[in-house]
């Protein structure tokens, strides 16, 4: 059946126009009223509009009305009417055949845009079909996704992970080969681009090693490798902790600047107690060789130097100097220059050594005699003796070529003999002299230096201006109850220029614990100790906010510098101090007596006396002690202050008192 209608759809013209044909044949020929037929035509040409288009219909309606008026012409009477006017049949013939043709047009037309609209809808159809079959394509790689999007997540971030790690691998082995060769604080400023080359001021230590050669070489070489590692690992913790930068090792010497990349104001004094301490290690450890130390501090020059393998080194005079302070100085000692001993007198004992030249003399006598000459001189209590020596060294300047330094000598002689007539005319003939040579430029022109030993670290319990005797001699052992190490505290105390800080808030501390009523040999102890670390929290402030007025910070300020107390905390507890009544006490050290800024616990149960007792005892020694921006107060007036703030509701009346009662002698005394 199927078939039947395939071969009827597609030879549907052709069958149409023969039984078009037939149909006609037997209108035209069999039945003789044709007229009464001639409506039957509508049927085919609609039929042919609907099935074949306008063109078609219009065709065939065309040939449809050709063939009636063929048979009019032809047969008449077979269309003829009663009365009727042939005239008048041939009107009706045409009217009807171009209503046939009108017919034809419109409904193929019709048909034409019904077909459009129907493929249209066809296509939009199949559109449709297409865009459900993608939807459910889609639907389905979506409900695909989603049931694997938890597992593809997972894996998605086990990738990142791994990636990350890898990562992480990549810039820790960056940084540790970078950590390996240069400082920790170069490579932080290289990667944060922050490294300058500049000219600054730095103090330059070199240090070496006596009787080294000998040693290696009856040794094996592995060994004397160990040895050498074992040295420097002991000796490399102090310059860390003392901020120093390790600009090389050369052989068993060492070159480290302070001050440098890192900007310290206290540079010298980390210097020079660094280089104490390295000292007292290499006594205490019992190496068999020993160590000169020489340090210079002067302007220089610092920055990456070299194209592909770059180092952060100095370069001046000043390092010049340092190395030759260490070739010059005895086995065990630590030698600095003029410019170092400037800032550090306060706090180190020193006394002169000899007068070093920046460069190597061959005149070995003449060295030697102005070195005696020199001790001599600064021996020498009575003017004119001095004046006296001061002219002999001066003369001896002048046979070395130092005629700057001669000048010198010569015009502190002056001052101490006026009516020294030698001396005058010395310095009138050497400034003569001087004035033609800088005319020129002189080669090789050489320039004396004084060079200090340093003999250890002062005693601030010895300063009598806020120790009084009666008060040294009754709590001097006290020092001595002090179990935790002194390295602890004096990078930190080195950073603001308060050597000895701890130690005097100690022992006034375990004093006034005394004086306030605590009995308890243990709490004074924990007190004792408290106050000693009370301050290990200020490595962490910026240094330069340490060595600032505390009148000349802003509020913000202020606070970072009040949270070393919370720091110093943290600090203990991963150093291994677990105490917690060591921590409440450093914790609450700096909190004022009426609360303020305190948590609201301790406003409504009170600060700690412990607490109470340091606050006080660290505002004495900071009043009564030089800082970098101020010159130490008398005690009489540090306790004006201390009253004043006691108005002000910072510390606690009572303890005040008691302070005062202890550092005061009684007047019967």
């Amino acid at each position: 059946m199927d078939k039947l209608k395939k071969i009827f759809l597609s030879h549907f013209e052709q069958l149409f126009i023969v039984n078009i044909l037939i149909g006609l044949v037997v209108i035209n020929y069999f039945i003789p009223l044709k007229l009464a037929f001639i409506n039957f035509y509508f049927l085919p040409v609609i039929a042919a509009g609907i099935y074949l288009g306008k063109r078609s219909a219009v065709l065939g309606a065309f040939f449809c009305v050709l063939l009636v008026f063929i048979y009019l012409y032809l047969f008449p009477e077979h269309f003829s009417m009663a009365n009727r006017n042939p005239l008048d049949m041939y009107l009706h013939i045409a009217a009807w055949g171009g209503f046939l043709l009108l017919a034809g047009a419109v409904v193929g037309r019709q048909q034409e845009k019904l077909d459009r609209k129907i493929l249209q809808g066809r296509q939009m159809n199949q559109q449709l079909q297409e865009q459900q079959e993608n939807l459910t394509e889609l639907n389905t790689a979506l409900q695909d996704y989603s049931e694997n999007l938890e597992v593809k997540v997972e894996e998605r971030t086990e990738e990142l992970a791994k990636t990350n790690e890898s990562v992480e691998k990549l810039k820790e082995k960056l940084e540790s080969t970078l950590y390996s060769t240069m400082d920790s604080s170069v490579v932080k400023l290289m990667i944060e681009g922050r490294l300058r080359n500049e000219k600054r001021l730095v103090s330059v230590m070199f240090s070496d090693l006596v009787g080294f050669t000998a040693y290696s070489e009856e040794r094996t070489p592995e060994l004397v490798v160990r040895d050498l590692n074992r040295y420097l690992n002991d000796m490399e913790p102090i310059f860390l902790d003392y901020h120093g930068h390790i600009d090389k090792y050369m052989g068993d010497g060492i070159m480290c600047e302070f001050g440098a990349p890192l900007d310290y104001d206290n540079y010298r004094l980390m210097a020079v107690i660094a280089g104490l301490k390295m000292q007292e290690k290499m006594r205490r450890l019992d190496y068999p060789w020993q160590m000169r130390i020489g340090i210079a501090s002067g302007s220089a020059i610092t920055g990456l130097i070299g194209s592909r393998r770059q180092s952060y080194t100095s370069i001046g005079d000043v390092v010049n100097l340092s190395s030759r302070l260490e070739n010059v100085c005895s086995p065990g000692m630590v030698l600095i220059d003029d410019f170092t001993l400037e800032g550090i007198e306060r706090f180190v004992d020193v006394r002169f050594l000899k007068g070093v030249a920046r460069h190597l003399s061959e005149d070995k006598e003449t060295e030697e005699r102005l070195d005696l000459l020199m001790r001599e001189a600064m021996e020498a209590t009575e003017p004119k003796r001095r004046a006296d020596l001061f002219f002999q060294v001066g003369k001896l300047h002048l046979a070395l070529g130092e005629q700057g330094d001669a000048l010198s000598f010569f015009e502190k002689g002056i001052k101490l003999a006026p009516d020294h007539i030698e001396l005058k005319l010395a310095y009138a003939e050497t400034s003569i002299q001087k004035g033609e040579a800088g005319k020129i430029k002189v080669k090789g022109k050489k320039q004396r230096v004084a060079a200090y030993e340093v003999l250890g670290i002062k005693d601030v319990m010895l300063d009598r201006d806020k120790i009084p005797a009666h008060f040294y001699d009754q709590y001097k052992d006290v020092v001595d109850l002090i179990t935790i190490p002194e390295d602890i505290m004096l990078p930190v105390e080195s950073l603001d220029g308060s050597i000895g800080h701890s130690k005097v808030v100690a022992v006034l501390s375990y004093a006034l614990a005394g004086a306030m009523g605590i009995i308890s040999e243990k709490e004074k102890l924990e007190i004792l100790h408290g106050a000693f670390v009370a301050d290990i929290g200020k490595e962490v402030v910026p240094h330069h906010l340490l060595n600032r007025a505390v009148s000349s910070l802003n509020s913000s300020e202020h606070e970072l510098v009040r949270k070393h107390s919370v720091e110093g905390v943290k600090i203990l507890k991963k150093m291994g101090y677990d105490t917690s009544s060591m921590h409440q006490l450093v914790r609450h050290s700096h909190e004022y007596f009426n609360g303020a800024g305190a948590p609201d616990g301790l406003k409504e149960e009170g600060i700690p006396l412990g607490a109470r007792i340091i606050a006080v005892a660290d505002a004495y020694d900071a009043m009564t002690s030089w800082r970098p921006y101020r010159e130490k107060m008398v005690s009489m007036m540090a306790f004006d202050e201390l009253r004043k703030d006691v108005e002000r509701g910072q510390f606690d009346p009572q303890v005040v008192k008691a302070l005062h009662e202890l550092l005061v002698a009684p007047v019967s005394s």
